[in-house]
């Protein structure tokens, strides 16, 4: 018999981030902890769908999990160790169902790697088969468990990688029969027709090819009869494509009817406007809904909640052109806030430090609303560190754009957590790692994703919004010869390069204007001794976890799987390019190969910052102009791994630490109708438990019949 071996596990010894906030929640008013709990489950409602974008495995998953625990993680694991299941064998259990609860799959969202079981397929079927439900949904139970099996253990392609069919991936936004082709015919189809502009869009959609060679194009919403032109049979390129409404329309339903509940405790007219339009979007399904919403959203300055959701972040799709659920809803710190707001004030003057002349820049900067939070709920697949939305370019350029960082969300550093630093580093990177974390997430929100103009030409008037036979392009000397059409958009012109090229811009925004003493002035005012060794952290971090980041790499398929990693790679390779900026020393650690990372603390400041300049100007023409070509080209040859990164990640994935998962707490009504907020047992059955409250069903048959008739058509 062989013996079980499996490459890819979740670590028994993951940490946890305990995602808390129960103070700041308990200086709410009554009417804003209803609203927060409406809308927070509105937001869980969500998190179904985000599932159904992982794997054709993960709501099945989600479903079995709700069974096996839905008597509690004590009563479980009473019962597996009476059949059986050793001490190791639960713990092995419940951090592989707390991870895939945690990334909403069996995929990473960090990474977008898959994980399978360490405990054997015998003892897993064993821990479902022991526990309290089995017997009342025995049916449902081994239906699922024979049917994705050898999809949750394989670790062979496609089913271990995130990508489409031709290029040995699988992907849960298309039926497993779809190529590359085929997912950009159906966006050049969408893109192409000029009554979909703000009605239909990828972002919200999954993709399925039928035998016959047509396509029918997904709509997430509650409804599903026709009343606009465009629910129709449409052929394109000789191709029949079919738009289809209702798709997951039960998880849609619960989404409006707890934003229903809502609405009735928002704080202005304002808010009560984005809530309609986000309950007029998840009806319809179409993006003029959401649009408004997020313009609404954007004008709402200074909330004492804040609260988004919808389909934003494209970084799962391999097109990169369909979006992820998310839902957020958190409270705003209005101390720390204020640092932002006055960095936001200072904006126009940091902008007047980059490399490149106003043309380059919008014409106004809209000064968003900066804020920081402690976050309640994050319903998606992992919670960022910060964001800034909206990410249509049209609204950000007449309305402006939000940001903020998630305060709560952020791990704590030690150094003994620190990898492949000296002693010494490890202890500055303790010291300072908040600061140098705050001063990053700053820059690199407000004014990286924040700054820029795009070159547009509008496909009807023919008009440029820039000076065409007078502008001149600083990189080649002549005269701007490419640019976007009006209906492109920034990531569907930069394809999936866009989330990559796009987090490795903002880094380097960061760190370019790290040199500059007035993001200091404002976030640590009073510490000038102490500036220097910030910035030299905040360097070093991203650095550090650009060699770090090579664990993300497939040397097999030459392709990388986390956009943030990208872009920290690239980075480390300019610097590593640079005199003497950067060097590695190779070494030995409890007995394996090992290395350190080395910052020219003399340097950095000078050849580094030099070598960031450069390197920033030329990235933010290319986006600029639109010139996706050349970007491609230059940026994909500091993407690329040669021989010697290949060793520094075999040395790094021998000595590899786990990645941490995050435990959120819920909002309850008690028995007088008032909301408390339950905490959990910062642990792996915490995490577990957290979820099996999260809803009220032991076994969701709605999604269980949506993922059947899914693996009809989306499961090879």
């Amino acid at each position: 018999m062989d013996t079980y071996c499996p490459k890819e596990v979740i670590s028994t010894a993951t940490p946890i981030v305990n995602i808390e906030c129960n103070d700041a929640f308990q200086l709410l008013s009554e009417k804003e902890k209803k609203f927060c709990y409406y809308f927070s489950k509105a937001c869980w409602a969500g998190y179904k769908v985000c599932t159904f974008e992982r794997s054709y495995e993960s709501p099945a998953l989600l479903v079995l999990i709700k069974i096996m625990f839905g008597s509690g993680t004590k009563d479980t694991k009473q019962r597996a160790v009476q059949a059986g299941l050793s001490q190791d064998e639960w713990d092995q259990l419940v951090v592989y169902c707390a991870s895939c609860l945690a990334n909403a799959g069996n995929f990473k969202s960090f990474g977008d790697t898959k994980f399978v079981p360490e405990l054997p397929e015998d003892k897993f079927y064993t821990a479902i088969t022991c526990s309290f439900f089995y017997e009342e949904y025995k049916d449902i139970c081994d239906t699922i468990w024979e049917k994705i099996k050898d999809l949750v253990y394989s670790e062979e392609d496609p089913h271990a990688k995130i990508g489409f069919s031709d290029k040995g991936g699988s992907s849960a936004y298309y039926s497993s029969n779809i190529t590359k082709e085929d997912a950009e015919l159906v966006d050049r189809f969408i893109s192409n027709q000029p009554e979909f502009k703000h009605v239909v869009t990828p972002l919200n959609t999954r993709v399925l090819k039928n035998s016959d060679g047509s396509f029918e194009l997904k709509i997430h919403s509650t409804k599903r009869t026709p009343d606009g032109n465009y629910i129709k049979d449409h052929e394109y390129e000789g191709v029949k494509i079919k738009i289809v409404r209702g798709h997951l329309d039960f998880v849609f339903e619960d989404i409006v009817k707890s934003l229903q509940f809502a609405k009735y405790y928002v704080q202005n007219d304002r808010q009560k406007t984005i809530i309609d339009n986000y309950i007029k979007h998840f009806i319809t399904g179409e993006e003029s809904y959401f649009r408004e919403a997020m313009i609404n959203w954007v004008q709402d300055q200074n909330p004492p909640i804040e609260f988004e959701m919808g389909f934003q972040e494209t970084y799962l799709d391999p097109s990169g052109n369909r979006a992820e659920f998310e839902g957020l809803c958190a409270i705003v710190d209005k101390k720390e806030s204020q640092l932002y707001t006055t960095l936001v004030d200072n904006a126009e003057k940091l902008l007047e430090y980059f490399p490149w002349n106003k043309d380059f820049e919008k014409e106004v900067f809209k000064k968003p609303d900066f804020t920081s939070l402690k976050l309640i709920t994050h319903a998606s697949s992992g919670a960022p560190l910060g964001q800034n939305l909206p990410n249509y370019d049209d609204i950000r350029d007449t309305h402006g754009f939000k940001n903020y960082t998630l305060t709560n969300a952020v791990p704590k550093m030690s150094s003994k957590t620190v990898q492949f630093a000296h002693e010494d580093m490890c202890e500055l990177l303790s010291k300072y790692s908040k600061e140098a974390l705050d001063l990053k997430v700053a820059l690199h929100e407000l004014l990286g994703h924040g700054s820029g103009k795009l070159f547009i030409q509008d496909v009807n008037t023919k008009e440029f919004n820039f000076d065409k036979d007078n502008l001149v392009n600083p990189l080649t000397g002549e005269k701007i010869e490419t640019w976007y059409m009006s209906n492109e958009t920034w990531m569907s012109k930069f394809k999936k390069l866009h989330s990559a090229y796009e987090e490795c811009r903002a880094d380097t925004v960061a760190m370019y204007l790290s040199h500059f003493k007035e993001p200091y002035n404002i976030l640590f005012e009073g510490r000038e001794e102490e500036w220097e060794d910030i910035e030299y952290a905040m360097w070093y971090s991203v650095v550090n976890r650009g060699f770090f980041g090579l664990i993300y790499y497939n040397d097999q398929t030459d392709e990388w799987g986390q956009a943030h990693v990208i872009g920290n790679y690239v980075i480390m390779k300019v610097l590593f390019e640079a005199d003497g900026v950067v060097d590695v020393e190779l070494t030995e650690k409890d007995g394996k190969e090992y290395f350190y990372v080395n910052l020219n603390r003399d340097k950095f400041r000078t050849e580094g910052h030099e070598a960031i300049k450069k390197f920033l100007n030329k990235l933010h023409i290319l986006k600029c102009v639109g010139d996706y070509d050349t970007a491609k080209e230059w940026f994909g040859n500091y993407m690329k791994v040669d021989d010697y990164f290949l060793k520094l990640r075999q040395i790094a994935l021998d000595n590899k630490a786990p990645r941490r998962l995050e435990l959120e707490h819920n909002l309850v009504l008690n028995t007088e109708g008032k909301v408390e907020y339950k905490m959990y047992e910062e642990s792996h059955e915490g995490i577990v438990q957290s979820f099996v409250e999260r809803f009220s069903d032991v076994c969701d048959i709605q999604m269980y019949e949506a993922w059947l008739e899914d693996l009809k058509f989306w499961s090879s």
